[in-house]
C-alpha cells in the first residue's frame, strides 16, 4: 500500500478514495503466535493531500482465527478498525503515534496497517461451543460459585471426629 507523493499532489484539496485487499497472515503469525490464520484485510478509506502532510482515513475489516482460551478450538474473531493516520515530511512534525514519517517521496501504509492489526488481537477469546469444554479431570472439576458456597457451609459444620473432644477444651473451667 504505497503511494507516490508526486502522484498524490494532483489531488491536493480533494479526497482520494481507495479500496484494496491485502494479505498479512504471515506477518501476523510471525509476530503473534496465537494467530492461526487470518482473512484478507479489506482496506478502504480516503487520502487527503495538504501543504506539508498527507492524511489517510483508514478502515480495516477482516477476521482472525484464534484459539479458544478454554478448549483451544478455532474461534473466528471479526474486527472493524477505524484510524486516521498523518504522514509528514519533517521529523519535528511527528507529534504522536498517529503521525508517521514519509519514506522520501513515498507513503507506505503497510507498516501502520500491520501495527493496527497486531494491536487489535485480543489476549483471550472464548468459543460459543461450550459443550466441548473440559469440566473435570484428574483430581479437579469445575463448579459454580453457588456450589462452592454450599461446599464451604458443609465443611464448616463438619468436625473431624478425632478432634471433636478439643472443641470443648476452652469452654471447661479450670478447677
Amino acid at each position: 500500500m504505497k503511494w507516490s507523493l508526486i502522484q498524490l499532489q494532483k489531488y491536493r484539496g480533494k479526497k482520494v478514495p481507495f479500496e484494496q485487499e491485502i494479505d498479512v497472515t504471515e506477518y501476523l503469525k510471525e509476530h503473534n503466535h496465537d494467530v492461526r490464520s487470518a482473512s484478507l484485510v479489506k482496506v478502504s478509506g480516503d487520502i487527503s493531500v495538504r501543504q506539508d502532510s498527507v492524511l489517510i482515513d483508514l478502515v480495516l475489516d477482516g477476521t482472525f482465527v484464534l484459539p479458544c482460551a478454554r478448549t483451544f478450538e478455532d474461534v473466528i474473531y471479526p474486527y472493524h478498525i477505524k484510524s486516521v493516520e498523518t504522514y509528514v515530511n519533517k521529523e519535528e512534525k511527528v507529534l504522536d503515534e498517529t503521525h508517521h514519517m514519509m519514506d522520501g517521496d513515498k507513503i507506505d501504509a503497510l507498516p501502520v496497517i500491520e501495527e493496527l492489526l497486531l494491536l487489535e488481537i485480543p489476549m483471550q477469546v472464548y468459543s460459543d461451543n461450550v459443550e466441548n469444554a473440559l469440566s473435570e479431570g484428574n483430581d479437579w472439576n469445575v463448579i459454580t460459585e453457588e456450589e462452592l458456597e454450599q461446599q464451604a457451609k458443609q465443611e464448616e459444620k463438619k468436625v473431624d471426629p478425632r478432634l471433636a473432644g478439643l472443641a470443648d477444651f476452652f469452654d471447661k473451667k479450670e478447677d
